[in-house]
C-alpha cells in the first residue's frame, strides 16, 4: 500500500474512534434516551389542573415549552412530514394555552395554520396517526368549547365529526364489560365518556397508560390519580420540559439500537456494551414469563421479535413459544403489519428441529410479504422508513441462513434511515435509533475494512502467480470467489490471517477437485495421493508438471499455515492438517475409481465418502487456528467438532449436488439425486429434490442449535461452521453460483471492489 493511502486509511481509523466513543457514550445514557418531545403530548399534559387549584396548571413548564417550540408557519410538530400530524400537534397546543389563557400571539398563529390547513383532515395519506379519526374530532369540540374561531361548519369537518359519531356507536362503549388496548390507547378521544375505573384496570405498574403520556395526563384529569402524577412528574424532572411521545422507550431503544447497529456491521465495536444490555433485556424477559404477565417480552411483537433474535444468536435460551400469545391475524391489520410481519419473518428463520410454532410464523409472514409485494402496497401506516420496500425485497430474495454478514451489511448501510419516523397517537422521531452517527461510522468502518482486504487480495494475487495456478488448463480459476467467501463473513481487520488461510485453502481444493475430475490420469492420481500419504516434496520427482505444479503448492502452503499457527497457537498442527488433506484426497480418488469404473455405490457408501470430498474440511478446520481462541489437542479432537464437520458436510454435499444433477447425469458423475432415484424405485428427480432439501433443513437447524449452545468448542470457531454453511447456501441458491462466471460478481464488488461513498 503506498504511504499516501496508509495515511488516508490512519485518518479515517481516527475519525472511526472518535465516533466509536461518542456511541458507547449513548450506550451509557440509554436509561435516559427519550423519543423527539411531541407537542401533542406536551400539550395534554400543559392541560392537567394543578391538584390544589383547578386555574393553574400543574405543570406550567410545558406551557413555557409550547410557546417556545412552535414553528414559523405557526404549527408544531415535525416539520414537512404528514398534514394530519401536523393538524393534531397544533390543535392540542392552541387548545392548551387558550385553556391557560397563555401565548395568545401564539395561538392566534396556530388557528391561522389551522384553518388554512383544516382540509387536510379527509386526505388519503399512506400515514396516519393512530386513532385520528376519534380524537380529532374530540379536540375540534374541545376548541368550539373553548371559544377557538375555526370553520366548525366546513364540510369535511362536519363529515368527521358525524363519522365518529358511527364509529362510537359502533364500539357501544357503555355496554362493554372490559375495554380493549386499542380503546384505552386513544383514550383522550373519549375521555367524558368513558368509565374510569375500567380504564384504570390497564394501567402500568410505573402509574402510565401503555407508556403514553397524553393518556395518562387525561386520566390524571379526571381520576387525581396520586401514580399517575408520579409518573408525569418523574418523566419531566428527568427529561425536562418537553414531553415525548412514548415514555420510557428505553427496552425498545435497547433492543433496536443493538439491532441496527449489528446490521450496520458494527457490533464488534461495542461487544460489551451489547452483553451488558442483552443482559439487562434477559433478566426483565425472564421475570416477565415467571410473572403472571405472560411470556412475552413486550405487547409490541417487533420489539419482541427482534430481542428473540438477538438473545438467542447471542446464545441466551430463548424458547420459540415467546410468540404464542400474538395473533398474527390481528397484526395483519395493523398499522405496521408489514415492518412487524418482515420482524418476525427474519426471527423464525432461527428456527431450531420441532420448532412448529416458528414454522407457522414463517409461513404466514411470507405469504403476507409476498402478497403485499405483488400489490405494490409494501409501506407501513405508522412508520415512515427509508427503504422498507428494498427491506422486504432482500429478506424474499435472499433467506437469512443464505445472506452473508457483510453482504447484509452492505445493503443495510444503504437502506438505513436517519431520518425514519414512528407515528402513533402522532409522529415521533428515536435519535438513538436513527441518527447520522451510525452511518458516519458504518461507512468509516466498511472503507476502511474493505481497504486491507484490497491489500490481502493483492498479496493472494501473488500468491496465485507463484504457484503457477494459471498453468494447469483443467481448473476453474476462483481466488476472487474463495477471497470473497472469507471477507463477507471474516471481515474485521483483526481476522486477517483467518481470511488468507480460508482463501488459500479455498483454492487449493477447487483445483484439487478438479483435478480429480477432469485433469488428471488415472496414474496422476494415485501418484498425487501417495505423495499427499508420505509428504515429500522428492515424491514428485519425475512426475508430470501438473502433478508437480499441485502438490508443491499444496506442501509448502500448509508448511506456511503451520509455521503460522505457531505462533498464534504455541504448538505444532503439521500432523492435524496433513491428515485433513490425505483424508481428502482420499475421498476424492474413491470417486475418481467409482466414475472410471461405472460402479454404483448405495446412498449411505456414498454420503460416507462424500463428507469428505466435498472438501470443506481443509477450508475451516484451517482456519480454526486463527480465529482467536487457543485450541488444545482436546478440543480439537472432541466428537463435537466432528458433528458439526458431519452436519455442514451433509448440506455442502446435497446442496451442490442438487444444483449439479441434471448436468452430472448428463455426464454420467455419480449424485445424491440420481443415487436417492436408483434406491427409491418410481421417484421422480423432483421428489428426490424435495427429500434431499429435507435433510438439509433439519441439518441446518440441527447446526445452528449446535452452533448457539455453550459448550467445549469456543463460539467462535463453531462460528466458522455456520459462515460455510451461509456461505454454500448463497452460492447454491438460485444455481451452481461458485462454478459460475458471472453469478456473484455483484456481491464479490459490493464487498472487495466498490467503497461506500
Amino acid at each position: 500500500m503506498k504511504r499516501e493511502q496508509y495515511t488516508i486509511l490512519n485518518e479515517k481509523e481516527s475519525m472511526a474512534e472518535e465516533l466509536i466513543l461518542r456511541i458507547k457514550r449513548m450506550f451509557s445514557e440509554i436509561e435516559n434516551t427519550q423519543t423527539s418531545a411531541s407537542a401533542y403530548d406536551t400539550a395534554w399534559v400543559a392541560m392537567v389542573p394543578s391538584l390544589d387549584s383547578s386555574q393553574q396548571p400543574q405543570f406550567p413548564q410545558c406551557l413555557s415549552w409550547i410557546i417556545d417550540n412552535q414553528l414559523l408557519d405557526g404549527s408544531w410538530g415535525i416539520p414537512y412530514l404528514i398534514i394530519k400530524d401536523r393538524l393534531c400537534h397544533t390543535l392540542a397546543c392552541v387548545i392548551a394555552l387558550r385553556k391557560w389563557n397563555a401565548g395568545n400571539q401564539n395561538v392566534e398563529t396556530g388557528l391561522r395554520f389551522l384553518r388554512e390547513n383544516i382540509e387536510g383532515i379527509v386526505h388519503e395519506d399512506e400515514y396516519t396517526p393512530i386513532g385520528f379519526q376519534i380524537i380529532f374530532p374530540a379536540m375540534l369540540e374541545e376548541a368550539r368549547g373553548l371559544g377557538l374561531e375555526l370553520p366548525y361548519d366546513l364540510t369535511p369537518i362536519k363529515l368527521m365529526l358525524t363519522h365518529r359519531e358511527k364509529i362510537m356507536k359502533g364500539k357501544a362503549i357503555d355496554h362493554m364489560h372490559e375495554y380493549d388496548s386499542s380503546l384505552i390507547y386513544t383514550v383522550e378521544g373519549i375521555h367524558k365518556i368513558v368509565d374510569w375505573n375500567k380504564v384504570l384496570k390497564h394501567q402500568n405498574k410505573d402509574g402510565s397508560l401503555f407508556n403514553s403520556p397524553s393518556a395518562t395526563a387525561c386520566a390524571l384529569m379526571h381520576t387525581r390519580k396520586s401514580n399517575c402524577l408520579e409518573y408525569l412528574s418523574s418523566m419531566l424532572q428527568k427529561l425536562g420540559n418537553g414531553v415525548p411521545s412514548v415514555y420510557p422507550i428505553n427496552l425498545y431503544a435497547r433492543i433496536s439500537m443493538i439491532d441496527r447497529l449489528q446490521r450496520l456491521g458494527l457490533a464488534r465495536h461495542f461487544r460489551n456494551e451489547i452483553i451488558h444490555a442483552l443482559d439487562d433485556i434477559y433478566r426483565y424477559w425472564m421475570q416477565k414469563e415467571t410473572s403472571r404477565e405472560g411470556k412475552s417480552l413486550t405487547p409490541d411483537i417487533v420489539s419482541t421479535s427482534i430481542a428473540f433474535m438477538l438473545l438467542r444468536l447471542h446464545g441466551y435460551d430463548v424458547p420459540a413459544d415467546v410468540f404464542c400469545c400474538y395473533d398474527l391475524h390481528s397484526i395483519e391489520q395493523s398499522g405496521e403489519a408489514v415492518t412487524a410481519m418482515l420482524s418476525l419473518y427474519r426471527a423464525s428463520q432461527i428456527m431450531f428441529p420441532g420448532e412448529t410454532i416458528l414454522e407457522e410464523i414463517k409461513t404466514v409472514s411470507r405469504k403476507y410479504l409476498d402478497k403485499r409485494k405483488e400489490n405494490g402496497g409494501i409501506y407501513d401506516h405508522n412508520i415512515v422508513m427509508k427503504d422498507l420496500r428494498g427491506e422486504v425485497e432482500y429478506a424474499l430474495s435472499v433467506p437469512w441462513y443464505a445472506s452473508l454478514e457483510r453482504i447484509e451489511n452492505r445493503r443495510y448501510i444503504d437502506q438505513y434511515g436517519v431520518n425514519d419516523t414512528w407515528i402513533a397517537k402522532t409522529s415521533y422521531k428515536i435519535p438513538c435509533i436513527s441518527n447520522d452517527l451510525f452511518l458516519a461510522l458504518a461507512k468509516q468502518d466498511y472503507n476502511i475494512c474493505q481497504a486491507i482486504q484490497q491489500k490481502e487480495l493483492r498479496e493472494l494475487e501473488r500468491w496465485f502467480a507463484d504457484n503457477k495456478f494459471s498453468h494447469l488448463n483443467f481448473a476453474r480459476q476462483k481466488l476472487i470467489y474463495c477471497y470473497f467467501s472469507a471477507a463477507a463473513t471474516l471481515f474485521s481487520p483483526e481476522l486477517s490471517a483467518a481470511r488468507v488461510v480460508w482463501a488459500k485453502n479455498g483454492v487449493i481444493t477447487t483445483v484439487v477437485d478438479d483435478f480429480f475430475d477432469v485433469g488428471g490420469s488415472s496414474e496422476e492420481i494415485h501418484s498425487f495421493v501417495e505423495a499427499v500419504r508420505v509428504w515429500d516434496e522428492a515424491a514428485t520427482d519425475g512426475l508430470s508438471e501438473n502433478v508437480q505444479i499441485l502438490f508443491s503448492a499444496l506442501y509448502n502452503t500448509v508448511d506456511e499455515i503451520v509455521q503460522q499457527a505457531f505462533v498464534f497457537q504455541g504448538r505444532d498442527i503439521s500432523i492435524h492438517l496433513r491428515e485433513i488433506w490425505y483424508r481428502l484426497v482420499n475421498s476424492m480418488m474413491t470417486e475418481a475409481q467409482w466414475a472410471r469404473t461405472h460402479c454404483l455405490p448405495s446412498m449411505h457408501e456414498y454420503m460416507e465418502n462424500a463428507e469428505p470430498s466435498i472438501a470443506l474440511e481443509p477450508i475451516v478446520l484451517s482456519s480454526l487456528y486463527f480465529v482467536g481462541p487457543k485450541l488444545s489437542e482436546e478440543i480439537i479432537c472432541h466428537p463435537e467438532y466432528y458433528n458439526l464437520m458431519h452436519l455442514l458436510n451433509i448440506c455442502g454435499r446435497l446442496l451442490n449436488d442438487i444444483q449439479g444433477c441434471k448436468r452430472e447425469a448428463h455426464q454420467g458423475k455419480l449424485n445424491s439425486v440420481t443415487l436417492y432415484m436408483e434406491e427409491n424405485s418410481g421417484t421422480t428427480m423432483e421428489d428426490a429434490i424435495v427429500y434431499l432439501r429435507k435433510t438439509i433443513d433439519e441439518s441446518r437447524q440441527l447446526l445452528l442449535k449446535e452452533v448457539l449452545r455453550p459448550s467445549i468448542v469456543p463460539r467462535e470457531c463453531k462460528q466458522l461452521h455456520w459462515n460455510m454453511m451461509r456461505i454454500l447456501q448463497l452460492f447454491y441458491l438460485k444455481n451452481d453460483g461458485f462454478t459460475s462466471p458471472t453469478e456473484m460478481l455483484g456481491y464479490v464488488n459490493a464487498v472487495i471492489v466498490d467503497p461506500i461513498l
